[in-house]
């Protein structure tokens, strides 16, 4: 109290000086430098000077005060724990000097002056605190840079960097959209080959700056080869007389490059060529290749060598011999003891007729189906680009049998040609029209069959699957000499193993691959998934793959994979989903010993299945310690719960697979019963108490209690009026009957909560018999406390206001401002004591209950209504108060 008088004095003051000679002017703070830069490891001076009518306080700042002091004053400055030993002061000035700065100095300070009677000022300071450059190296990534791909330089240095600047054979680079400068990278777009260079990179700091620098290797190429042949450029082809010597030369541009010339699957390294007394088995195709080995490209040209020989000798001959009408083909055919050429045709001295059973090849005039028209002389002119030679062959004709049909028959297959089933008989017949008749052989389906079969018929019993392929039949005129010959192709099919296929999907990595798997089947079954971003198809199994920026499209959709097969087509479908109804639940269980385990369960549905992640109160959980998280990750268990030790907390889970995520907490909250209701039979001989507690309260049993006569006549004697446990319950226990009782005896009856050794608050009390009543001393004590309840009320209120109208005055008082670390302790507030009636409430955070004598008291609950009321010939129990005066 004679503190608070002082100060209102030298208030008083104050305000009579200022009505006298007039307002002071305020603090005013001067910062010649609001930016300080400061090498690390010196030190730093944050300069600031003032004016001011008087000494004003200090105080320097960051989240909390660094140090305070009263300029001129014998006081010494108040200086942060953290900050001793690394400030130098001088209290006659304002200025703070921060010794041996490091980075984590860098920050803005803010300082604050004030002085009694005065208006206040601050101001901040920003320090920056750089380490000097000792080092500067240029990297290139990737490194080895290629001719349309982008290539980044980092500058990395030893120190801090502030400012990077780039130079290419000493000139700056210009910056646009194929120059990228960002922080001490260059990155340049789509190189070309002109990008190559030297390239350096200077790093400034406001302390110091270093430059160094890389050169730039730009690999391009190769382009497109150019071949030529004698020092000349060549087309795709080059002719050449045997004997001569042919140059072949190959050019690209390339940065490196490497040639390679092939012929005949024979390499022979270099860009030149030299075939000497070039020869006919060296015409070909010769292909120079070249290659980068930076750039990985190859490119290849092609130059093909004809090779020719003076014709000499030119002869013409027939196949066969004695052609014959319903031939397959006639075939007239030249040779020659030495060269080769270009053949041209000629019947009867004119051009062929266009007839398109007509065909020339390299070496030979084809008549297929030759008949009688087709007899006559033939002439054969041949050249080349060196020499040219004719020759003229009469040829006769003669006439033979038609294709033979094959028709096939089966009891168990409807339709044998389109396919069989693997163990049954199907029956092949070929019929040719021929005079004489023809003669049968049959080429079977199964290669490695020996045995050439013979006959018009072909009878294949308990067929297999190696037996599939295709059936000749041969027709044979003996006469003649002539074969002709039908392939008709014979399926055996087999049934997959399952009647269908089986879908499935896996994450890998943070894609989904489907799978859809039927085997078994002949043909193998084609299986292709529908409703994927695109359609593949495979044989027997068929993996598809999914990338992560794909699956939002997919979630809730069904995925079907079809397959088919040309006996039993099916298929299966499957549906991928983010994780959704998870809804967290909870189990507690007690040993004997009373060591709770709590098992909280985060379960719902999703495909694929969802990884879990739990959390306490915002803080991440892994297995270790009293937590242990199942293999599946769903469920948490807490081993030696203790609902006093902040075990009573929101746990937090998010279920989460490759589609989405869902996240959903439970709260733990102590024992605690939220409805209990009674039922009394009408003899009164047998009560039935029920109760429910709240989703989230923990329990690990009930105990059920009564007052009142014991229910076995043979008990041992025990005081009416005392709670005792009768019946002792485990958690999923919602009711209980409890018998015999005597009628017309008054009972009390409820259910307290147990967590392990650790009781919760009990049910609402329910009383059979008798209603005691109140006394006359209650009754009065109810109405003496009422009327000091009022007065007490009445002199709270007048209190109330004075101590509001009082505030009201201090707040135009001027104050010295007071250090933060001391306000702490000037403005800590006592509790005050709580009159509290039904008993003492444990303290949130107390020690550990479980002795019996201290009930546990939980976090506050939303009321119930009680489940339902007492019968109407039971008499409720009447409510007692107590009034503390």
């Amino acid at each position: 109290m004679a503190r608070n008088s002082c100060q209102f004095t030298c208030h008083v003051v104050v305000i009579l000086f200022l009505l006298v000679f007039g307002e002071v002017d305020g603090v005013t703070i001067t910062v010649p430098n609001p930016t300080v830069s400061a090498e690390a490891g010196t030190d730093a001076v944050l300069m600031v000077s003032f004016t001011s009518g008087t000494n004003p306080y200090v105080s320097w700042e960051l989240d909390l005060s660094i140090a305070s002091w009263t300029i001129n004053s014998d006081q010494p400055a108040d200086i942060a724990q953290a900050y001793k030993g690394r400030l130098t002061i001088n209290t006659k000035a304002p200025s703070l000097t921060l010794n041996k700065v490091t980075t984590a100095d860098a920050r803005d300070y803010k300082v604050t002056m004030r002085a009694t009677g005065e208006s206040s000022d601050e101001k901040f300071i920003k320090l920056n605190v750089y380490e000097r450059i000792t080092s500067v190296n240029v990297t290139v990534s990737p490194a080895d840079p290629v001719e349309g791909k982008d290539v980044t330089m980092t500058c990395q240095i030893t120190g801090t960097g502030t400012k990077y600047s780039w130079k290419v054979n000493e000139t700056p680079v210009i910056v646009d959209s194929r120059h990228v400068a960002s922080g001490n990278t260059l990155t340049i777009k789509s190189l070309v080959r002109t990008d190559k260079g030297q390239y350096s990179c200077t790093a400034e700091n406001p302390i110091n700056s270093l430059r160094n620098s890389v050169d730039l290797i730009v690999y391009y190429g190769p382009d497109d080869p150019v071949i030529k042949v004698d020092n000349a450029n060549a087309g795709t082809q080059h002719n050449a007389l045997v004997g001569s010597t042919v140059q072949l030369d190959c050019v690209s541009e390339s940065l490196p490059v490497s040639y390679n010339w092939k012929y005949n699957s024979v390499s022979t390294a270099g860009g030149s060529k030299t075939l000497s007394n070039i020869q006919r088995n060296q015409e070909g195709d010769y292909i120079c290749e070249v290659s980068n080995a930076k750039t990985t490209l190859v490119k290849s040209k092609t130059i093909t060598i004809k090779v020719y020989d003076m014709i000499q000798g030119l002869s013409v001959s027939t196949i066969p011999v004695n052609p014959k009408e319903g031939d397959a083909q006639v075939e007239i055919t030249y040779a020659t003891d030495k060269g080769s050429g270009t053949a041209m045709w000629l019947k009867d001295g004119t051009a062929l007729p266009n007839d398109p059973r007509y065909t020339v090849t390299a070496n030979s005039l084809k008549i297929n189906s030759p008949g009688r028209s087709d007899s006559g002389v033939y002439t054969c002119n041949l050249n080349n680009p060196f020499s040219t030679s004719t020759i003229q062959k009469t040829i006769s004709i003669f006439y033979g049998p038609e294709k033979p049909q094959i028709s096939a028959t089966s009891v168990e297959n409807p339709d044998p040609l389109k396919y069989v089933l693997v163990g049954t008989t199907v029956l092949l017949k070929c019929k040719a029209e021929c005079d004489p008749p023809a003669t049968y052989y049959w080429n079977v389906g199964n290669q490695d069959d020996p045995n050439v079969p013979e006959g018009a018929t072909l009878n294949l019993t308990n067929i297999q699957a190696n037996q599939a392929g295709s059936y000749t039949c041969i027709a044979v005129n003996d006469k003649i000499n002539k074969r002709v010959r039908n392939v008709v192709p014979l399926n055996v099919y087999q049934k997959p193993v399952s009647a269908g296929p089986t879908c499935s999907m896996t994450p890998v990595n943070s894609d989904l691959q489907f799978r859809c798997s039927w085997l078994g089947g002949i043909p193998k079954v084609s299986l292709k998934f529908l409703g994927l971003s695109e359609v593949k198809e495979a044989s027997e199994t068929l993996d598809q793959t999914e990338t992560a920026a794909k699956l939002p499209a997919l979630n809730g959709k069904a995925i079907t994979c079809v397959g088919t097969h040309p006996i039993a087509p099916n298929n299966c479908s499957i549906t991928p989903r983010s994780p959704e109804g998870i809804l967290p639940s909870h189990n507690a269980t007690a040993q004997p010993s009373g060591k709770v385990s709590v098992t909280i369960s985060c379960k719902g549905s999703s495909q694929p299945p969802a990884t879990v992640t739990w959390s306490k109160a915002g803080q991440l959980l892994t297995s270790g310690g009293i937590y242990t998280i199942s293999n599946d990750t769903t469920d948490l268990t807490i081993t030696g719960f203790n609902i006093s030790g902040g075990d009573l907390a929101t746990y937090t889970c998010v279920s989460t697979n490759l589609l989405g995520s869902q996240k959903s907490s439970i709260n733990l909250t102590g024992p605690a019963i939220s409805k209990s209701s009674i039922l009394v039979n009408p003899a009164h001989t047998v009560v039935t108490l029920t109760w429910e507690t709240p989703r989230d309260s923990v329990v690990t049993g009930f105990d059920v209690q009564m007052t009142g006569p014991a229910l076995q006549r043979s008990s041992t004697s025990r005081a009416a009026t005392d709670w005792r446990t009768i019946q002792t319950k485990g958690p999923e226990a919602r009711n209980t009957d409890i018998s015999p009782l005597q009628p017309g005896e008054i009972y009390q009856f409820r259910v307290k909560p147990m967590v392990g050794q650790n009781e919760g608050p009990p049910s609402e009390t329910y009383s059979l018999g008798q209603d005691p009543g109140l006394s006359a001393g209650a009754i009065a004590g109810i109405v003496i406390g009422s009327v000091f309840g009022f007065l007490l009320l009445l002199l709270l209120l007048i209190l109330l206001i004075l101590c509001c109208l009082r505030r009201k005055k201090q707040r135009k008082e001027p104050k010295y401002p007071v250090p933060k670390t001391k306000e702490r302790v000037a403005t800590g507030v006592s509790q005050p004591n709580i009159l509290l009636t039904g008993g003492v409430t444990a303290a949130r955070n107390g020690p550990s209950i479980g002795n019996g004598n201290r009930a546990y008291t939980p976090e506050p609950y939303t009321q119930y209504d009680k489940s339902s009321t007492l019968p109407s010939n039971v008499t409720p129990p009447a409510v007692r108060m107590a009034t503390t005066v």
